[in-house]
């Protein structure tokens, strides 16, 4: 393969569609624990709003670094809303694996 083909295909990100799925939403502890994954890996990784619940004032396109749970939390992501996660790197791959199977199991974390 030509190198400005691998180059090209390297900077074709994963992307895969989550729903926030925890009833608190997008809080401190989850968090922390998506930028803690997210950071074991060598990839660029993302959070992008793309569907919002009625009643909110986010912004559908908004993003976020994964590996920053501040911005995480400035999301303000609640229950029902759908995001994007994209990486994109030599593990992009395995992030988004990771980061998505954190949100199908709620990011670990049990309803108080």
């Amino acid at each position: 393969m030509p190198p400005e083909t691998m180059s090209e295909a390297a900077a074709d990100p994963i992307i895969r569609r989550v729903e926030v799925r925890n009833r608190a939403g997008l809080h401190a502890r989850p968090a922390t624990m998506l930028s803690l994954k997210a950071k074991e890996y060598d990839a660029e990784v993302e959070l992008v709003l793309v569907e919002v619940p009625d009643n909110h004032h986010l912004e559908a396109g908004t993003r976020a670094d994964a590996k920053n749970s501040i911005e995480l939390i400035s999301l303000g992501a609640p229950f029902g809303t759908a995001l994007d996660i994209e990486a994109s790197g030599a593990d992009a791959q395995g992030a988004v694996q990771a980061l998505a199977e954190l949100f199908e199991t709620c990011v670990g974390l049990e309803d108080d």
